[in-house]
């Protein structure tokens, strides 16, 4: 998974490493606006309101004059509309946040969507129809090869719904459409956020695969965990 995150299909070589440089940026811009956050006032707070609480620090760190090039070369969104095949206006679906980055000659997009982890029946929607389902269906990242799943932890531990995670894409492989070679594992991608993993899936109305990072938020009374 690491050689297709490097260098997807068709993609050349110096391409790649923006790419490659482009993914960690936007990791890195979440960390950043996650620790302008007061998380424990988040702790019961709807998916909309985080993201928008979260897009909002993201947007405050880059005003700042100390702000690193990377991120003042770099945009993000909160819940813009998605362009895909049939779906026009109103009816184009809408990803909770997408990172831009523009280089001459082509534009790289990093799309995340975001679920609540915080009872019985979170993982469900984390990995179904309209979580981890748009981008298996393409709805989301039509045009990329990676995406983004971020869990805001509103009860327990990461580790906890990490766990759980993991155990219902190896428990139903097929249901997820995992690659052969794809299951869910440590991604290895930032020092700051050591608990991101990474799974990669079959997009069958595409006819190629996505690699799908999971990073997973305290949103606790007790904070980070």
């Amino acid at each position: 998974m690491a050689e297709r995150l490097q260098r997807p299909r068709g993609t050349p070589g110096g391409k790649a490493l923006y790419r490659l440089a482009f993914i960690r940026n936007c990791h890195r811009w979440i960390v950043v606006g996650y620790a302008m956050l007061d998380v424990r006032s988040l702790s019961r707070t709807q998916e909309p309101a985080i993201t928008g609480e979260l897009v909002r620090a993201m947007k405050e760190a880059k005003l700042k004059v100390d702000a690193p090039t990377w991120m003042i070369r770099m945009y993000v969104a909160d819940d813009p509309p998605m362009n895909a095949p049939g779906r026009l206006g109103k009816q184009r679906r809408r990803v909770d946040i997408e990172f831009e980055r523009s280089e001459r000659g082509f534009t790289f997009h990093f799309h995340c969507e975001a679920k609540r982890l915080y009872r019985s029946d979170s993982v469900a929607e984390y990995l179904g129809e309209k979580g981890l389902g748009m981008f298996l269906s393409s709805e989301y990242a039509r045009n990329e090869d990676v995406g983004g799943m971020l869990g805001y932890v509103q009860s327990e531990s990461i580790a906890v719904w990490m766990a759980r995670l993991k155990a219902a894409l190896t428990s139903e492989p097929a249901k997820y459409a995992v690659t052969s070679d794809g299951a869910l594992e440590i991604a290895a991608l930032l020092p700051e956020l050591p608990q991101i993993h990474r799974s990669e899936h079959e997009r069958l109305p595409l006819g190629r695969p996505i690699l799908i990072f999971h990073t997973l938020l305290a949103f606790t009374n007790s904070g980070s965990t």
